[in-house]
């Protein structure tokens, strides 16, 4: 269930991507994506309780390696979907740069991909 709303996630970014040039559109399909994507966060967080099994496994003497990159792009995600809603709202009012949203849009779709893929490898429990 988790990978199809990761899939999901993607699929609306995608579409937001496409509307890129139409605001209207663009501004509330990448806030729901933020959104589903924050909500998939807390939900597995609450359900799993991923930080204190990624505190575990730190302990643990085989490390996986995989495990540490996946939580490393996926905080990374975050921080990048908060750049891109920084700059993209001053975008909106005019006071930012399009080449600094376009650039922070390629760093933060190549880490929102990386998440879903290694996901699909990180333990499952």
């Amino acid at each position: 269930m988790l990978i199809l709303l990761s899939t999901l996630v993607l699929v609306v970014i995608a579409l937001g991507v496409w509307f890129r040039e139409r605001p209207t559109l663009h501004i509330p399909l990448m806030s729901t994506a933020f959104a589903m994507d924050l909500g998939l966060l807390l939900y597995i967080e609450f359900t799993r309780h991923a930080v204190e099994k990624l505190g575990e496994t730190m302990q643990s003497p085989t490390p996986d390696g995989l495990l540490y990159f996946h939580v490393v792009v996926s905080g990374l995600t975050l921080v990048l979907y908060l750049a891109q809603i920084v700059t993209g709202m001053q975008l909106y009012k005019g006071t930012a740069n399009r080449l600094l949203h376009r650039s922070g849009a390629l760093l933060f779709i190549t880490c929102r991909l990386l998440n879903y893929i290694t996901s699909f490898f990180v333990v499952q429990n």
